[in-house]
């Protein structure tokens, strides 16, 4: 038990160290998708909590389907927030890969150290 928490914890040191690293690129796709979620408020006539919902289901390529755009514009920055949701989905995914490579990688030297 006490190695799984150790891994747990080395992994998320691990994980945490990568996100710094890119953390102007996360929070810049975060205000990409809020920025479309006001743009889609004045296009779509939603009010701006509707609105910040839709762009984050979008984005992150849940699309339950209860609000949908009308409007050209609407359709058109729909499908920008998704490509920035796929980029900001594709990000996440790769730092906790390389993260989860390391603490593998620092298990492995560990075990065969001794």
């Amino acid at each position: 038990m006490k190695q799984r928490i150790h891994a747990f914890s080395t992994f998320c040191l691990h994980f945490f160290t990568y996100v710094l690293h890119v953390r102007e690129a996360l929070f810049g796709l975060v205000a990409l998708v809020c920025l479309g979620a006001l743009g889609f408020s004045s296009l779509e006539g939603r009010t701006l909590s509707e609105s910040i919902y839709f762009a984050f289901i979008t984005a992150l390529s849940i699309g339950y389907g209860d609000i949908a755009p009308k409007t050209p514009g609407g359709r058109i920055l729909s499908i920008s927030i998704g490509l920035v949701g796929m980029v900001f989905i594709g990000l996440s995914v790769a730092v906790a890969t390389k993260a989860l490579g390391d603490t593998v990688k620092q298990f492995h030297e560990e075990n065969t150290d001794t």
